[in-house]
């Protein structure tokens, strides 16, 4: 990502390339040293923002009230510095477990310019 943050989103999807795509919702991680960030949601704010003013997603038509932030679930902040601890954090996410949301989701723009967000479906 600009900045030269690092990512990493989880390869749920055959959609998901490793390309970032700021209409995509995903499980995403970013580490910085062993302070670790997971959550649930679009990749970064900023870059969907740009995406509903001048990108993609431009003649879409939002409430005045409407949040992208909502879309953003924290799972887990803070400092893993041990693979056992990794272990036993990744397994209490449930991650891979967790229902309809374990599979991406993407916003897209309706027929009607209306806002959508449409769960990828299973492949094969």
């Amino acid at each position: 990502m600009p900045g030269g943050v690092s990512f990493y989103e989880n390869r749920n999807h055959p959609y998901v390339d490793g390309k970032s795509d700021f209409l995509r919702l995903n499980y995403y991680m970013t580490t910085d040293v062993n302070y670790v960030t997971i959550w649930r949601g679009l990749l970064e704010l900023f870059g969907t923002e740009a995406e509903f003013e001048n990108g993609r997603m431009a003649s879409v038509e939002l409430p005045d009230d409407f949040d992208l932030g909502s879309y953003n679930e924290d799972l887990f902040r803070g400092h893993i510095d041990s693979h056992q601890a990794a272990v036993h954090i990744f397994k209490a996410l449930r991650i891979e477990k967790s229902g309809a949301h374990a599979l991406p989701q993407v916003l897209t723009a309706g027929p009607d310019r209306k806002l959508q967000c449409e769960c990828l479906t299973k492949p094969g």
